[in-house]
């Protein structure tokens, strides 16, 4: 830990995934989702939730080109230059830590070193092959990475609730809408 920050993964390009699927409407938000992502400090979380427009930007350039990754189009050139703008304005240098290899951030802000561990993991994450793993849930809307090239939604809770919706549609079109609503029992209604 540095500076209250856990030492954050570059690599973990779930970051960006989850910042992109964040609803944040407040410093308080951005500090709970902060503190599920890494063990920050009290002081390290509470300095971040004044940053709330910086995550904003952000979260907003990664919705833009995991957009596009998606859909096989070019990214958006003002996307891409707030991703690698956040990225460096943290300079790394390679050391080894054995048995590992690490980037250690050069001296900077909580909140910049954060911004810029969240832009290369998006970087990480659409400038390799990985990037052929995201997805977007056609229930939810929400960004995932997929573990397997058949499967189409989030969770298991999306995928469950489109298939009850598909049921319930089919059987609407084949039963009447009516039939439906009494619970698909025909009535009778002759004395």
């Amino acid at each position: 830990m540095d500076n209250g920050v856990a030492r954050l993964n570059p690599l973990n390009e779930g970051w960006a995934v989850d910042l992109a699927n964040e609803d944040l409407r407040s410093g308080g938000d951005l500090r709970r989702w902060l503190e599920g992502q890494g063990s920050f400090d009290e002081a390290a979380s509470e300095e971040l939730s004044f940053r709330l427009p910086d995550f904003l930007g952000l979260r907003s350039s990664l919705r833009e080109v995991l957009e596009a990754s998606i859909g096989g189009g070019p990214f958006p050139a003002a996307a891409v230059e707030r991703l690698n703008e956040a990225s460096a304005r943290v300079p790394t240098v390679r050391r080894l830590q054995p048995p590992e290899a690490v980037d250690v951030p050069i001296a900077s802000g909580t909140a910049a070193r954060v911004l810029a561990e969240i832009a290369r993991s998006a970087i990480s994450l659409v400038g390799t092959e990985r990037r052929e793993r995201l997805r977007r849930c056609p229930a939810c809307s929400r960004f995932f990475l997929t573990t397997r090239t058949d499967r189409l939604w989030c969770s298991i809770a999306c995928g469950n609730r489109t298939r009850v919706a598909r049921h319930h549609a089919r059987r609407r079109a084949s039963l009447g809408d009516d039939a439906v609503g009494t619970g698909g029992a025909v009535t009778d209604s002759s004395p």
